[in-house]
């Protein structure tokens, strides 16, 4: 049995096939451009090429957008449907009000979730998320601009300089403005993780997402990287 999943980000849509043992068959991941249903009415006819027997969908992207990818996905005749958070999960409880939290960010601490042991997550997307977790109760967490939103930000918020594209690549102080910026930034995301490990020494450090391997070389303590968290979120939550 071939099962589509489907991850509807903030910046891009991303689809994983696997088989009845969980394994990827195929993947794909696009940048949507503000545009997602547009992106996903282009995928449907790979989708019905794929032939799955059920699509479970993690959707950020609120329910006007959602309702126009359920009108796209009822086209392919296949059962289908979207994980919502809870605070009362089988394999992870959660001290976070429910109607706050991510549904992105749930499944990834579901992905993750160990009851032998405790945690502290980091989320490496278009958001930096922390969160902590003891013997599988989510005790809550810190959400950061990540370092490409903070560059954003400074850009759009300076006016007497431009700042030019530079490496994430040292703590040493900068020479030139780039430098700085760049080293002031990374120094901040950094300073953050090493001071909630600090604060949770008995915790796993685990990162995950598209600048983990970039922050990990930084980090203080013995980091895990994982990679598809939020697959095995949706795995574990429509399996639980």
């Amino acid at each position: 049995m071939a099962t589509l999943w489907l991850d509807l980000g903030n910046t891009r849509l991303k689809y994983w096939l696997t088989d009845d043992i969980g394994q990827i068959i195929a993947s794909d991941a696009k940048e949507h451009l503000q545009a997602p249903a547009e992106l996903l009415i282009g995928w449907a006819d790979r989708f019905e090429q794929l032939a799955p027997e059920f699509i479970g969908i993690s959707s950020v992207l609120g329910e006007s957008i959602n309702a126009g990818v359920a009108e796209t996905l009822a086209s392919l005749s296949v059962p289908f449907e979207f994980v919502q958070v809870s605070a009362t999960h089988p394999l992870l409880t959660s001290n976070y009000d429910p109607n706050q939290l991510g549904v992105d960010r749930w499944l990834q601490i579901l992905g993750a979730v160990d009851h032998k042991n405790r945690q502290c997550i980091v989320g490496c997307g278009t958001a930096l998320t922390i969160d902590l977790v003891d013997h599988a109760t989510h005790l809550g967490g810190y959400i950061f601009p990540s370092i490409y939103l903070q560059r954003e930000a400074l850009m759009a918020g300076t006016k007497q300089f431009s700042i030019p594209s530079h490496s994430f690549d040292s703590f040493h102080a900068g020479v030139t403005t780039a430098a700085a910026v760049h080293r002031g930034i990374l120094l901040s995301i950094v300073g953050a993780v090493n001071e909630i490990n600090r604060r949770h020494p008995n915790f796993e450090l685990i990162l995950t997402g598209g600048d983990a391997s970039l922050l990990a070389q930084h980090v203080s303590t013995t980091v895990s990287i994982q990679e598809n968290l939020l697959l095995k979120g949706l795995l574990r939550f429509f399996k639980a």
